[in-house]
């Protein structure tokens, strides 16, 4: 199991931020999460790394990645459908799809690669977030349904499994 490693292809995942439709999923989505964990709204222009409530960032030395602004500890599961999207802009050929569990839920492509922005930007190993996250699979580019709210056993779940 291996990464789609983040910081080495920023040059191609680029490109595609400011693809509409992409954006209207990172919006619709965290929005969920930010008005039911505090009561804000999350708008066009803002990163969900404004929205981490943990100080990892603090440990590392030296300029951040990019893909940093698009992590959010404990909010894998209202960013999976904009990281399914990304992912199939970025690598349209391969079969993303998610998997997801109460602790994970990340893209994947049926076979060694994942699409993760938190726990690659946090230095979890790539097995260890595909066997937090296969509980279950959808199928290729079927989306995570989140509900109209974040849901706070998700979160627990999340923090477990970090």
């Amino acid at each position: 199991m291996k990464y789609y490693d983040l910081l080495k292809n920023w040059r191609k995942v680029k490109p595609h931020l400011g693809d509409p439709e992409l954006n209207d999923v990172l919006v619709r989505e965290f929005n969920k999460y930010t008005t039911g964990m505090f009561g804000k709204e999350f708008t066009r222009g803002r990163y969900p790394r404004e929205f981490d409530r943990f100080d990892w960032r603090l440990e590392q030395r030296g300029r951040p990645p990019r893909y940093w602004d698009y992590v959010c500890t404990e909010a894998c599961h209202w960013l999976v459908n904009f990281t399914l999207r990304l992912a199939v802009l970025v690598e349209p050929n391969r079969p993303w799809r998610i998997i997801t569990s109460q602790k994970h839920s990340t893209v994947w492509d049926g076979e060694e690669t994942l699409f993760d922005f938190n726990f690659q930007a946090l230095g979890i190993p790539p097995l260890r977030c595909f066997k937090l996250s296969r509980e279950e699979e959808l199928l290729p580019g079927q989306s995570l349904e989140t509900g109209d709210t974040c849901d706070s056993s998700r979160i627990r779940g999340a923090r477990r499994a970090a």
